[in-house]
């Protein structure tokens, strides 16, 4: 089961594996304060396939309407994958970890 945890304002951390049967909950466990106006939240330990991207998109849609701005990162590749698939890579906030290979 996943847990969202706060490392410190404005930045958290998801881990483990996202199910359909919590998701709702997990989506409403996201605290956007309003010190805080950029959120980061780190997915490097996070799986779930299509209901971890129902509760990305939830965040991504609160943060909006909040004026806040989401940034995921750590985005494992197989989130990626599916993200890209769905084609929902350009709605959701992820930041990928490229290296400059020389």
């Amino acid at each position: 089961m996943a847990k969202l945890q706060q490392l410190s304002c404005g930045n958290w951390s998801l881990v483990g594996q996202v199910e359909f049967a919590t998701a709702e909950k997990l989506a409403e466990a996201l605290k956007i304060e309003d010190k805080a106006k950029k959120l980061q939240v780190s997915l490097k330990e996070a799986s779930g396939g299509s209901a971890l991207l129902l509760v990305l998109l939830a965040w991504q849609r609160r943060c909006l309407a909040l004026g806040a701005e989401l940034s995921l990162v750590d985005v494992p590749l197989q989130l990626q994958k599916v993200a890209e698939l769905s084609h929902l890579q350009n709605l959701l906030p992820l930041v990928f970890n490229t290296k400059v290979l020389s």
